[in-house]
């Protein structure tokens, strides 16, 4: 009976699984897209507290905080609901469209002080959060912690890329990233922290502050530097910070911090007549009396390490121009310019001076505030009879011509004197070409000379030479005949003796063979038999009876007669 149900059972088990499995699959399964995620909704459970708009407890009924990102997941469709929405995405920017421009033209500059100027192209950006829900934060604080759960806008910001965000708790405002290119660094200013206290800043010397508050036609009106100045602030402290960012890319929060472009190197700021009704020329009386107008541009720039300190006193660029680098300028272009007389802005060297003079106290005043000061050009100047009014006045053309007419004179005299100068030195280096001339054709026949004399005295010593040579030659010529001779008379006996010797033995070896046989017929005999050849002889029978026939025996009678011993001879 068991083993019948067993099976039935197990069946039973399977197809209940499956069924729940399918059930699960296509009601509780929850499909989310690679560029969505879901917001989940409790349908059913603990109410939320009074003025409470999101769950903070998985028990709880309402929206809750927390989003499923891409992917597949199951939720129970009885407790629970869901919505799609879109992820947040973070712009990285593309760097190939980037258009720095490291020297900004005067327009440029202007946008930069005014902070509308952007650099073209798809920089990062980053999303500033804020929080829509949560509990009130303490009066006064704006910025808060993403884990502290209350309302406001959170120091963290976002980075380039793709994040899960819960549109009912959060909300993103897309800023651009702080991009800061070579040639320029970033003075960033804390918006929120500890307040610091005011400080008294020096008070400008006298001479800065005359005429500080006037104005002339076609000028702008100058501004005193604030007598009160904040100090630098540290970390966590409201204010400006000492160091400053130097090139490259911040995610910075703009609603925490603010970031203020310095343009690094020098800059141009000129007071110059524009068109006839922007003219910006420094007009102060000559000692004369007559009226001078000058056109100044000044060459200055802010060191990076002082960057921070100049935006903390002036605020920005403009700052620095309407407080300090303009109003001094024209102050110290009255002061020095009312000591010179109207003839000496026209000629050189007074007027070299008069922007020497410039110069020099523009950059110890400008020191004291940390800018730098290269060079105060003077570029126009326009000098105005005293009859005439500032307003009103003509440029007085006649003693300016009068005085260029002068200079003329003096230049052409000079001139004349210089001609003549050099037309005297001219004679004198045709002559001493001359004398060149001269003293070079001595020279080359002096020197012809020399070489004749040394190739005569040359050949002289090698005939000289050449005639010892063959009498020692002779010398040794005759020498060797000599040797010669007595090389042949010598050889000559040589070879008589030899022969003479030779003949000797040859007749002492006859004499001893002669001895050896006894006689000289003996000796003659053996001679005979030892050259005798019988292959020469030929021999003819003739038949008995006559001579010839008896030949043989007559042969070996001879030979016995030759073969008997001779007999001895007695001496006489």
């Amino acid at each position: 009976m068991i083993r019948r149900i067993l099976p039935l059972a197990i069946g039973v088990v399977l197809i209940g699984s499956a069924a729940l499995g399918t059930i699960g699959w296509f009601a509780c399964r929850i499909y989310v897209p690679e560029d969505m995620c879901v917001v989940l909704i409790r349908k059913m459970g603990e109410q939320l507290p009074s003025g409470q708009m999101v769950a903070t407890k998985p028990e709880q009924k309402g929206i809750h905080e927390t989003v499923l990102g891409p992917g597949r997941h199951f939720r129970d469709p009885i407790r629970w609901d869901w919505k799609l929405v879109p992820l947040k995405v973070v712009p990285a920017g593309d760097p190939s469209t980037w258009e720095i421009i490291h020297s900004l033209d005067a327009r440029q500059r202007d946008a930069l002080r005014t902070g509308t100027f952007r650099f073209k192209g798809e920089f990062p950006q980053i999303g500033v959060v804020t929080r829509k829900v949560g509990s009130e934060p303490p009066p006064g604080q704006v910025m808060v912690t993403r884990a502290s759960g209350m309302k406001g806008i959170l120091r963290e910001v976002l980075t380039p890329g793709t994040h899960k965000i819960n549109p009912y708790v959060y909300e993103v405002e897309l800023h651009d990233a702080v991009v800061i290119p070579a040639g320029f660094v970033g003075v960033v200013t804390n918006l929120f922290g500890e307040e610091l206290p005011l400080m008294i800043a020096p008070s400008p010397a006298p001479e800065q502050q005359d005429e500080a508050a006037e104005s002339t036609p076609g000028s702008a009106r100058e501004i005193v530097s604030s007598a009160f100045v904040r100090p630098l602030a540290e970390v966590g402290q409201r204010g400006t910070l000492r160091d400053v960012l130097q090139p490259g890319v911040y995610f910075i929060n703009p609603k925490l911090q603010k970031v203020t472009l310095i343009e690094i190197g020098f800059n141009e700021y000129s007071q110059i007549k524009e068109s006839e009704t922007a003219n910006y020329r420094i007009g102060f009386p000559s000692n004369t009396g007559f009226m001078i107008r000058v056109g100044v541009t000044v060459v200055w720039g802010i060191d990076p390490k002082h960057a921070a300190e100049t935006i903390n006193e002036f605020g920005n660029i403009d700052g620095v121009l309407d407080k300090i680098i303009g109003p001094q300028l024209r102050s110290i272009c009255r002061n020095i310019g009312s000591t010179y007389a109207a003839r000496d802005f026209i000629q050189g060297e007074k007027r070299e001076l008069f922007q020497r003079d410039l110069t020099q106290e523009l950059q110890r005043i400008c020191n004291s505030k940390h800018i730098e000061i290269l060079l105060a050009l003077v570029r126009e100047i326009e000098v105005n009879a005293p009859s005439s009014g500032v307003a009103d006045g003509e440029p007085t053309e006649d003693l300016k011509r009068t005085i260029q007419q002068s200079y003329v004179a003096i230049e052409n005299q000079l001139t004349k004197e210089k001609q003549r100068d050099a037309a005297i030195v001219r004679a004198q280096l045709e002559e001493a070409t001359k004398k060149v001339d001269i003293a070079r054709e001595t020279i080359q026949a002096e020197t012809r000379v020399m070489v004749a004399n040394v190739a005569a005295q040359g050949q002289k010593e090698a005939a000289q030479i050449a005639a010892q040579a063959a009498l020692e030659v002779a010398t040794i010529q005759q020498e060797v005949a000599m040797l010669d001779a007595q090389r042949i008379e010598i050889l000559g006996k040589a070879r008589t003796d030899v022969d003479k010797m030779k003949k000797s033995a040859e007749a002492e070896g006859y004499k001893l063979l002669v001895n050896a046989f006894g006689s000289p017929r003996a000796y003659n005999l053996y001679t005979f038999a030892e050259n005798f050849q019988p292959k020469s002889i030929r021999l003819f029978y003739a038949g008995e009876g006559t001579f010839w026939t008896d030949l043989s025996r007559f042969e070996e009678a001879g030979a016995a007669k030759l073969l008997s011993p001779p007999k001895e001879v007695t001496e006489r």
